[in-house]
């Protein structure tokens, strides 16, 4: 019994340090990838992702493009994303990353998540014509998904990113086809910096749509991360963010109230659940499954 403790111990320490050099890696480096995005039951789409990376996430530079259909780009710069669609106005938020490329799961201390989750290393795989190290991170609550992460060998990216249920069963899929290490900095800079960027939305702090109600539970290890006032599209949004690092989901308060009192939406890892309350539309949207969303919508307790 000591033996296998002392090997499990051994072995979640590995993979920790493993996936807290992806997580540095993943911020650092200057990287070009292509790679596909894939949710269950969906046909997979693919992207090309440019990352120039720093030690500061304000000078962390970024483009990414969707290669399949309408002509998207997003543009990270000086800690604003900026969002350019020819089929919708483009917009531009304060934010320190592209979170389309990557989950928030890559982004983090993981030694900071060790009470929650559980990080188990699987050992050699081969993708991307890479070699890779597995590891899986599992919660130690059956609240929320796992993942299974490779992390390539050399560069200690992360080269394939599954989003798994309960069953193991993969709901989503991130998976890099061809990774360049030898991205040309100067010729990305320069097309970041001579871009003309759209005005920033405008997002103010909180008013006293939320101090009418509270969250009586939570999944074990969330924290509200933000709380801000929204005005998208010329609709006022009162929105509140909660993070365990891994996962996250908001509470969305707006004043148009919904036509069904309760109404769940499955769209691969992302759920939205829709009630009312108080003559407001509350919108709760995460990665997260439905069960925990329903469980955190029973429990909005008007004050």
């Amino acid at each position: 019994m000591f033996f296998s403790a002392s090997v499990y111990a051994n072995d979640t320490n590995d993979a920790l340090t493993l996936l807290n050099k992806m997580h540095y890696a993943a911020q650092t480096q200057n990287y070009h990838i292509h790679f596909l995005f894939e949710d269950k039951d969906q046909y997979a789409t693919t992207f090309e992702y440019s990352h120039l990376g720093a030690a500061d996430t304000n000078d962390i530079n970024a483009c990414l493009r969707y290669l399949e259909g309408p002509d998207k780009e997003i543009i990270l710069h000086n800690g604003v994303t900026s969002y350019f669609q020819p089929d919708s106005p483009s917009f531009s938020i304060t934010s320190p990353r592209i979170i389309e490329a990557f989950p928030d799961v890559i982004y983090n201390n993981f030694n900071d998540l060790s009470e929650v989750y559980d990080f188990i290393l699987l050992g050699k795989a081969r993708t991307a014509n890479r070699s890779a190290q597995q590891v899986k991170i599992i919660a130690k609550e059956k609240d929320r998904y796992s993942y299974l992460i490779w992390i390539d060998d050399q560069t200690y990216l992360p080269i394939r990113v599954d989003l798994l249920d309960e069953n193991n069963n993969i709901i989503n899929q991130i998976k890099v086809i061809q990774l360049d290490e030898n991205l040309d900095k100067k010729k990305q800079l320069d097309y970041i910096n001579n871009r003309t960027y759209p005005v920033l939305l405008s997002i103010e702090k909180q008013d006293s749509a939320f101090d009418q109600w509270r969250l009586a539970w939570l999944p074990k290890g969330f924290k509200e991360i933000a709380a801000y006032n929204l005005n998208f599209y010329n609709s006022d949004i009162a929105t509140k963010l909660f993070s365990d690092g891994v996962f996250s989901f908001t509470v969305n308060i707006s004043s148009e109230q919904a036509k069904q009192s309760h109404q769940i939406i499955q769209q691969g890892g992302r759920t939205i659940y829709s009630t009312n309350l108080g003559h407001k539309n509350i919108i709760i949207i995460g990665n997260l499954p439905h069960t925990t969303l329903e469980r955190i919508a029973q429990n909005i307790i008007q004050k």
